[in-house]
């Protein structure tokens, strides 16, 4: 199972686990996952300079967590809220395979 848990208030990403629906390869909703994870991080890379990101990548494990000043954290939240939105619809259409936790 896919677990993204989404701590906004220290605007941190992570997501771990693999779906298992299909064999490595095939497993679609492990790739929905992955790209919204690469999306993520190219967003804030992309704004690196702003959100102050902190990325590290496991087999099976990516976290996020940004360091933005505070004129940046709102745009920032912005971006991780849109990402986070893409698991929570994940979640919902193949529960069996997904789980979106939200911390505040």
């Amino acid at each position: 199972m896919i677990i993204a848990t989404y701590n906004r208030r220290d605007t941190c990403l992570t997501i771990k686990g693999h779906a298992q629906s299909a064999p490595k390869g095939e497993d679609l909703i492990c790739a929905a996952a992955s790209i919204l994870a690469y999306t993520a991080i190219a967003a804030v890379q992309d704004n690196d300079e702003k959100y102050l990101p902190s990325i590290t990548q496991h087999d099976g494990e990516m976290r996020i967590v940004c360091n933005p000043s505070s004129s940046y954290i709102t745009p920032c939240r912005r971006v991780l809220d849109t990402i986070y939105t893409g698991y929570e619809i994940l979640a919902n259409e193949y529960p069996d395979h997904v789980r979106a936790k939200r911390e505040e």
